[in-house]
């Protein structure tokens, strides 16, 4: 509501904006929107809400600054107070949100310990913040509060990035599911490329090579780069339905009959040839085989299989380990696994259970208690 009478009243009064608060203002907006929409969604993908948290801390960073278009709340040590500690969170946020693109779910609640270092570690600078609030701080003191702020976020930045080098070093390969990798890999990139440019500017602001106008405007640029970059990743990572629906409806003046001698081809390939048993099959190696791009090739599985190419290819996978599980019941389940294209035997578990609802350990004892098991 505060954001509403701010722009009122710097409108109202005819307020000339600065490039900086020009910026601020663009990113503003879209960080609202983002967390807005996601929030919306929560019922469809309850995975959203570390993102409508992250979105919401990025929309704290780029309103703080805006509360001097409106001196009331700029006054208000709880609102003002409140952005602060919003903005503060936003590494612990990307560093959960890193996390959960990395397991291929919400993060263990051990995990949600790391907001501790931004609340605990920041409530000194917040209390103080709040005190200059009301008294009406000098800028002397304001710059060097901005300064305390610049290196509270240095420390525990580096401290959070220390955290995910370790959790890395740990990690396992991302969990690729029915959503595409590179999107994953994409989103995890930019988080990290944000967060280490924020770094670089409360550095050379500490090291005073530049003015805090100057790293306002800096962060404000970097932050906005960051939201257009990877919206539509975050789309795709979470709602692939709803995008493959809108592309769908993009194309319907296309005429996909022009597909059919690549879908026929696609499905020998797949039926017949088996290509899928290839533990090193991915989209550029059968779009290759076709003779087409990869751009047309997930066009092409996208409308008349309706699936995306992971999973397009892991069904067949999965359907003919189904076969070999009930036909062969002696052959060792990791054995069957490679033999249908999976390269490790966690990968072919999870999978498995993804489509089946079950392991395949407890598929084929459902199937030598039940034989009409299908």
């Amino acid at each position: 509501m505060y954001i509403e009478h701010m722009l009122e009243s710097a409108f109202n009064n005819n307020i000339v904006f600065t490039l900086t608060q020009a910026m601020q203002l663009v990113g503003l907006a879209p960080s609202l929107f983002i967390a807005v929409f996601l929030a919306t969604l929560l019922n469809k993908n309850n995975q959203t809400i570390i993102p409508v948290l992250y979105f919401l801390s990025l929309a704290c960073g780029f309103a703080l600054p805006l509360l001097e278009l409106y001196p009331t709340a700029e006054k208000n040590p709880w609102i003002h107070g409140g952005l602060l500690m919003g903005d503060s969170l936003l590494v612990a946020f990307g560093f959960l949100l890193i996390c959960q693109f990395i397991m291929g779910r919400t993060p263990y609640y051990g995990y949600w310990i790391v907001l501790a270092i931004p609340l605990i570690g920041g409530a000194n600078l917040l209390y103080a913040d709040m005190m200059q609030i009301n008294e009406d701080c000098t800028q002397k003191i304001c710059s060097d509060a901005y300064s305390a702020k610049a290196l509270y976020h240095i420390v525990s930045s580096s401290f959070i990035f220390l955290l995910l080098l370790v959790y890395f070093s740990r990690a396992k390969n991302i969990n690729q599911g029915s959503i595409e990798r590179k999107h994953k890999y994409w989103l995890i990139i930019s988080l990290i490329l944000l967060h280490l440019l924020l770094l670089v500017i409360d550095l050379l602001r500490i090291g005073g090579y530049v003015g805090q106008g100057q790293a306002q405007l800096s962060e404000s640029i970097v932050r906005l780069t960051f939201i257009y970059l990877v919206i539509t990743s975050l789309l795709r990572v979470f709602y692939p339905s709803m995008v493959r629906e809108v592309i769908i409806k993009a194309h319907q003046q296309y005429d996909y009959n022009q597909d059919l001698p690549y879908v026929e081809k696609l499905k020998i390939l797949l039926e017949k040839d088996k290509i899928y048993r290839e533990t090193r099959l991915n989209r550029a190696a059968l779009a290759e085989k076709l003779g087409i791009g990869e751009h047309y090739l997930s066009r092409i599985i996208n409308h008349h299989f309706s699936k995306n190419f992971n999973d397009l290819i892991n069904s067949y996978r999965i359907n003919e380990a189904k076969e070999k599980l009930i036909s062969d019941k002696i052959q060792q389940i990791t054995l069957i696994g490679f033999e249908v294209g999976f390269n490790s035997i966690a990968s072919f578990n999870r999978v498995f259970k993804e489509k089946t609802g079950i392991s395949p350990t407890e598929y084929r004892n459902s199937a030598i208690k039940h034989p009409s098991i299908p």
